[in-house]
């Protein structure tokens, strides 16, 4: 006698991270969780996210914005030209078909992501029917693109209206800001959209006056690289931006100054450290200091109050400044 039990469905069951149900089911999207199912499904294959998304009719950024997804959420990372396990997040993983275990009472709460959530491309297209402004931004917006928005470009300016609660008028101006420096992409106006709603900007007066902000950041940073002569250097950063601000805009100092302050940083430290060059017009900047004859004179009238034989003291102290390093 031959025995055998017939499981039917049950009898074909994949693998599912456990952390997607305990941790991830109220945050993600419906679309969002296609997607890692699909993938935890055909883990032996390969697919390109278009092929993804015209098996579960979904729009191919949709998959990828849906991917982004799961690898901030420590489920997948990147290993090449792989989507593999993220092992940091160490989670135990279930059969779908299993009931899941209950989080040990020792576990570390599920940390929420404070990230606005698009809507599925469903609930966007919902919020386009029923809104009249909202189309009316919309079809704004494509003409500033000069291209169709996909339904992933559309969740994401609903997101940045409803969740964010940006005005129609200042999303229709970040995209033409975007659009008028070559970065009219629906990554960094969704960048941007969120951190503008952060920062309270929703009127057009207060987003005049970030993009007129942000230019004259970006031109003093222009004028500072200039006269460093740096050049293939990348983006500025956020605090390098601050401090090119506050050398034109608050200290008022001269290239000759500023060029001056940069050689000093190189000879003392041999590289460019805009945290050094900052302590040193600091230091200019209290002691009056705005003429080059005015930096012998500094260094001068402190090295005639060292006594004879002790170490003397530059404007700029190497001393003290190394340790900003």
């Amino acid at each position: 006698m031959s025995v055998r039990i017939n499981l039917g469905s049950w009898g074909s069951v994949f693998a599912v991270p456990s952390s997607i149900v305990d941790e991830h089911l109220k945050l993600a999207s419906p679309q969002q969780l296609k997607v890692i199912l699909f993938l935890l499904r055909n883990s032996e294959k390969s697919y390109t996210y278009k092929e993804i998304g015209d098996t579960l009719l979904i729009h191919e950024e949709d998959v990828k914005d849906s991917v982004t997804f799961w690898k901030e959420r420590g489920v997948l990372a990147e290993s090449g030209d792989e989507l593999v396990p993220d092992d940091s997040s160490a989670t135990e993983s279930a059969p779908v078909s299993a009931e899941s275990d209950k989080p040990a009472p020792s576990a570390k709460p599920a940390t929420v992501v404070s990230r606005p959530q698009k809507p599925d491309i469903i609930t966007a297209a919902q919020r386009v029917s029923s809104d009249e402004n909202l189309r009316n931004m919309l079809a704004m917006v494509e003409s500033i693109l000069s291209k169709p928005l996909s339904s992933g470009d559309t969740s994401t300016l609903v997101m940045l209206y409803d969740t964010c609660g940006l005005p129609a008028e200042v999303i229709v101006t970040l995209v033409g800001y975007c659009r008028s420096i070559s970065k009219g992409n629906m990554r960094t106006i969704e960048r941007l959209g969120v951190k503008w709603a952060d920062e309270g900007i929703d009127t057009l007066e207060a987003a005049d006056n970030k993009i007129a902000q942000t230019k004259r950041s970006n031109a003093n940073w222009s004028r500072i690289s200039s006269v460093f002569g740096l050049k293939n250097i990348g983006s500025p950063t956020v605090k390098q931006l601050e401090f090119a601000d506050v050398w034109i805009e608050k200290w008022h100092f001269s290239d000759e100054m500023l060029r001056r302050a940069y050689e000093i940083n190189v000879d003392t430290t041999g590289k460019m450290s805009a945290a050094y060059i900052n302590k040193i017009l600091n230091r200019w900047y209290n002691a009056g200091v705005f003429k080059p004859e005015d930096i012998e004179k500094l260094d001068a009238k402190k090295s005639s109050k060292k006594s004879e034989g002790s170490k003397s003291e530059s404007s700029y102290n190497i001393d003290e400044l190394d340790k900003i390093q």
